[in-house]
């Protein structure tokens, strides 16, 4: 006697459901997954050596010594979009920078006369640095302008495209830099704060 289809589909239901569980070695899902508030490697930040607007030699390493996180903002002085979040990054920078972040500027497709105008312009207090053809496409870049990525332990851990505020950056540059609580502990406050 053959089992019934709705039967067949249960035991391999149960059958998938033990070569997971034996595939996972039996750990639970609280010894497999990161901290919730720490930020979670998208790929790989390439290594760079890049001349600054000043005219000095800026290195992904050499700020990693400084700095545990790096949120790297590609702009252009001819981008309109990126003077909107320049305050909010200068803001980040000065509150944090003493506590081991930078902003650090990459400027794209620009001239480097129009790129220090802007900076002088925009009252920009982080550092800046040319970007290179083959940086850019290490980086894996999107070709929208303003770009930002958050860079920890030479990883990126965040991507945003386009103009951004303050508040969509200030979480995981906290969490980066060990300040911010969990992420479910915050859900769990917010979610009590209404009753």
């Amino acid at each position: 006697m053959q089992p019934a289809p709705s039967n067949l589909i249960v035991i391999l239901l149960v059958v998938v459901a033990l070569g997971a569980l034996a595939a996972c070695g039996g750990e639970s899902a609280a010894e497999s997954e990161p901290e919730p508030s720490a930020p979670r490697p998208l790929r790989r930040a390439p290594p760079f050596a890049l001349e600054s607007l000043e005219g000095e030699s800026l290195t992904l390493a050499g700020l990693e010594k400084d700095h545990r996180a790096i949120l790297m903002n590609f702009w252009a002085s001819w981008c309109e979009p990126c003077k909107v979040e320049v305050p909010d990054l200068i803001a980040l920078h000065e509150e944090y920078r003493d506590r081991g972040f930078t902003v650090l500027g990459v400027t794209v497709s620009d001239l480097p006369r129009d790129s220090r105008a802007f900076v002088k312009e925009m009252r920009m207090t982080y550092p800046s640095v040319i970007g290179t053809p083959a940086m850019l496409e290490d980086y894996r870049l999107s070709p929208w302008l303003p770009t930002t990525l958050l860079v920890v332990d030479g990883q990126v851990v965040g991507e945003w495209v386009g103009p951004r505020v303050r508040a969509d950056f200030e979480y995981p540059i906290k969490a980066a830099l060990g300040l911010a609580p969990p992420l479910d502990v915050m859900l769990k406050d917010a979610s009590g704060a209404g009753e």
